[in-house]
C-alpha cells in the first residue's frame, strides 16, 4: 500500500486515526461529476462522488488495521449509493460522501449490516421526495495494496461488479410511503446539481440552492 501513494499523501493518511477524521476529510472533498478516480486521485486532486469515496476509505481504514468493508445500496428512480462499513468492536458504522447530509456519517451502534443500513431509509429519497432504497449488498472487502489503490480503471471495474453481488430487499409494506415534507427535503440536500429536475411541491428554492 505504501509503494502506491507519495509521502505527502501517506502523512494525509497517517493522521486520519479515527472514522470521523477519514469522515471529516471525505467531508472537504468536492463532488467528483468527471472521470472514475483511484483512491490516490482522490487525495491528490481532493474530490471524490460516493463510490470513490467508500473506496478511499476503505483503503485509509486497511492502512490504520481498522475491518472495514463496502455497502452498495440500490435505489429505484434514484442513484445507488456506497458505504464504507467500519468496525469497532461488535459494532458498526460508516463513512460515506453524498449530496445529502444524513447520507454520509454513522457512529458505531449498530449490530448488524442490515440496521446499519436501515439507519438510511428515511434519508434517503430522490429529488421528487420519494422514499427509493430497496436493496443492499453482502460486504465487499477488496484486497489490501491491490492495483485499486492507484488505477482508475479498477474502479470502473469496481463499479461493474456491485451489479453483480448478492443484494438483499429491504422489507417494505404494500401500501405506497409518504413523500418526505418540503423541511426534510431541503434540510437535507448538500448538493443540488444545476439542472437537476425537482418535484413541483419542492420548486421553490431551486434557484436559491443552484448558484
Amino acid at each position: 500500500m505504501k509503494d502506491a501513494f507519495s509521502p505527502a499523501n501517506l502523512g494525509v493518511m497517517s493522521k486520519l486515526t479515527t472514522p470521523i477524521k477519514v469522515q471529516e476529510l471525505i467531508g472537504s472533498l468536492s463532488f467528483n461529476q468527471g472521470k472514475r478516480l483511484s483512491p490516490v486521485q482522490v487525495l491528490e486532486q481532493r474530490r471524490a462522488d460516493c463510490l470513490e469515496a467508500a473506496v478511499f476509505a476503505h483503503a485509509v481504514f486497511q492502512f490504520h488495521g481498522i475491518d472495514s468493508f463496502l455497502i452498495d445500496l440500490r435505489a429505484v428512480h434514484d442513484e445507488d449509493h456506497i458505504l464504507c462499513a467500519y468496525k469497532s468492536g461488535s459494532h458498526l458504522g460508516a463513512v460515506a460522501q453524498s449530496k445529502f447530509l444524513h447520507l454520509r456519517f454513522r457512529s458505531p451502534v449498530y449490530k448488524t449490516g442490515r440496521d446499519l443500513v436501515m439507519s438510511y431509509f428515511e434519508h434517503y429519497f430522490n429529488f421528487f421526495g420519494e422514499l427509493s432504497l430497496r436493496e443492499f449488498s453482502v460486504p465487499i472487502r477488496l484486497k489490501k495494496g491491490g492495483p485499486w489503490l492507484s488505477d482508475p480503471k479498477e474502479t470502473i471495474k469496481l463499479e461493474q461488479y456491485l451489479d453483480t453481488v448478492r443484494h438483499f430487499k429491504v422489507d417494505l409494506p404494500e401500501k405506497p410511503l409518504p413523500k418526505v415534507s418540503k423541511e426534510r427535503f431541503w434540510r437535507e440536500i448538500l448538493i443540488l446539481p444545476e439542472g437537476t429536475r425537482v418535484g413541483k411541491e419542492y420548486r421553490k428554492e431551486v434557484r436559491s440552492r443552484e448558484h
